[in-house]
């Protein structure tokens, strides 16, 4: 009796397991062109522009340092990193105070629906539950 509930129980779990497999590719896997899915690689594709933006301004603005640096034969030490070579900038001249730009992230071009939300809690509630139970199972 306890072998066909077993059977039973991991038919249904292995039917699960693939229905929600499926729902999830159909909703994400596939370039179906829905809507979200534009709108997130549109947001990509501002957010590769913006960090090629980016990357070009702190490569001029750290030339103009080491070049300031230069000029004023205040360069000690070669700096391996840029921030360190900005912040004895910023502390031998205080005349003039120089920061950097803010790195450009995804957050600032995109923002998920809330349908979105909803499938990644959903995600996330099936994978914790499944995780628990595993994990609970192992301690008794």
């Amino acid at each position: 009796m306890a072998s066909i509930a077993i059977m039973v129980g991991a038919a249904i779990v292995n039917a699960v397991a693939f229905t929600a497999g499926n729902a999830l590719y159909d909703k994400f896997g596939r370039g179906d062109g829905s809507e979200e899915r534009l709108r997130h690689d549109k947001a990509i594709e501002d957010l590769q522009k913006a960090s090629t933006e980016w990357s070009e301004k702190r490569a001029a603005t750290l030339d103009w340092i080491n070049t300031k640096l230069r000029e004023k034969s205040d360069a000690r030490n070669v700096f391996d990193d840029a921030d360190k070579a900005l912040d004895f900038y910023n502390e031998t001249h205080t005349d003039s105070q120089i920061q950097l730009l803010i790195k450009p992230q995804l957050e600032d071009f995109y923002t998920p629906s809330n349908e979105q939300h909803y499938y990644s809690l959903f995600v996330a509630t099936i994978v914790g539950g499944i995780s628990g139970y595993f994990a609970f199972k192992v301690l008794i």
